[in-house]
């Protein structure tokens, strides 16, 4: 606790001066790019406690800093933020009520989650034009680490695998690529969220690409891609594609039925020649264990749904999930993860968490961007096949994304003056502003 503390008056003490050194407009935007790469570099389970507690506190402090820093633009009603902040206060009542001793992961999901929420909703177009880069910039990195990996250290980096309770090591095969390769995770701390924030990292890439060089989109893309496939992920790959295929048919209006047109044939071809391969893949993926694990998650519904009435309402608890598999309301295969969010929500904070969890995608899914709808699509795509509200790296992009409403677009080199004209008549002031503010 005291290395934590530590941590969090350090890096106050960065954010305090970097403030005083970045434009008000653009000091939300660094504190969000800092926040994600610490959350996605020392916050998983393969972290050493202290490591991971320390770059939680640092993160709350700092984004809470940037949070109250001074503005003089306006921005949308914040109704995503509060959708979470409702959620979040649903199920900090329900940790409470039904397993008070797990209160302290739930805060610290709650502050990170609300101020990665409130910080985007609050943030200037060129802070969100910041965030678009460092974004992209960190996923390279991710992928050009999953690359090392994979090729040169053989462990990830700089924690290792996550050791198990036996002492064992977590590894599994890439059931993507040929080779019997090694599925990568960066330092994210598992294939399945450092894909998820690959593709994240994609999406945002593919919808603001006048954020780089034509050459640069064009490398990044393939390098990002690559890194998909090295994680050996597909249910990723599904939601990438998903999300991919929102934004061809959201795209600019003169272009948009060439590019579909070009998408269908090319798909067409794709399928046509690799239709044995396709095939073969889905065998494997329906005699996996995985596939059989999520299936027998869906089929678990029922029965957590007959539970005693309360607990059916307001489940069984956080972290109760050892309790249920014991009692047989969880699949018995052998395998003791879930790999469904709906599914894990239902078990530990029954029907009122669930209901809570969709109202707050769905306000936001609703309130956001069109960025932030490709990336909340990879996250509704993700709620089936991992349980990423307990990753505060995947909750942290998932609520961060609902928030990002939308602003007017900002070229690269904008001046602060220029980015501050054009104004939505729907934006009002929330939280601090500084003198001589526009009127409302």
């Amino acid at each position: 606790m005291i290395a934590a503390a530590a941590a969090g008056a350090l890096v106050l003490l960065v954010a305090l001066v970097g403030g005083l050194l970045l434009p008000s407009d653009l000091r939300r935007g660094a504190a969000l790019v800092v926040a994600i790469a610490a959350l996605v570099s020392a916050s998983s389970q393969s972290v050493p406690d202290s490591v991971r507690t320390a770059a939680v506190v640092g993160v709350v402090v700092l984004l809470a800093g940037a949070a109250a820093s001074p503005r003089s633009w306006l921005v949308p009603p914040p109704r995503a933020t509060v959708a979470a902040g409702v959620l979040f206060a649903v199920l900090v009542v329900l940790v409470l009520l039904r397993a008070p001793s797990t209160i302290v992961l739930m805060a610290e999901l709650a502050a990170v989650g609300l101020l990665v929420s409130w910080t985007v909703a609050t943030a200037s177009a060129r802070d969100l034009l910041l965030l678009v880069r460092g974004l992209v910039v960190l996923g390279a990195g991710q992928a050009l680490l999953g690359i090392v990996e994979l090729t040169v250290l053989h462990r990830p980096v700089p924690w290792g695998y996550k050791v198990l309770a036996d002492g064992s090591v977590f590894t599994s095969a890439n059931k993507i690529l040929p080779g019997d390769l090694t599925r990568v995770e960066g330092t994210v701390g598992h294939p399945i969220p450092y894909a998820v924030f690959l593709a994240v990292c994609l999406v945002v890439l593919l919808s603001r690409p006048r954020a780089f060089p034509a050459p640069v989109v064009a490398l990044v893309v393939g390098l990002l891609s690559a890194g998909l496939l090295l994680s050996g992920s597909r249910s990723v790959v599904a939601a990438s594609v998903a999300a991919g295929a929102y934004l061809l048919v959201t795209s600019d209006r003169s272009g948009r039925v060439l590019n579909v047109l070009v998408s269908v044939v090319a798909s067409v071809v794709a399928v046509w020649l690799l239709l044995d391969e396709i095939a073969d893949g889905v065998s494997i993926l329906v005699a996996s264990g995985s596939w059989e694990n999520r299936v027998g998650a869906m089929a678990s519904v029922p029965g957590l749904l007959g539970r005693p009435p309360l607990e059916a309402l307001l489940g069984s608890g956080f972290g109760s999930e050892p309790e249920l598999y014991a009692r047989g309301l969880l699949p018995q295969g052998g395998f003791t993860v879930i790999d469904n969010q709906l599914v894990s929500t239902l078990a530990a904070f029954g029907v009122v968490g669930v209901l809570a969890l969709v109202t707050a995608l769905v306000v936001g899914f609703a309130r956001t961007a069109r960025v932030g709808r490709a990336v909340l699509l990879v996250m509704v795509v993700m709620l089936f096949s991992f349980d990423w509200f307990v990753w505060f790296s995947m909750s942290a992009l998932a609520f961060g994304a609902a928030a990002w409403a939308p602003r007017p677009d900002v070229a690269p080199g904008t001046p602060a003056r220029a980015a501050h004209v054009a104004i939505r008549q729907d934006f009002v002031h929330v939280g601090p502003t500084r003198a001589g503010s526009p009127p409302r």
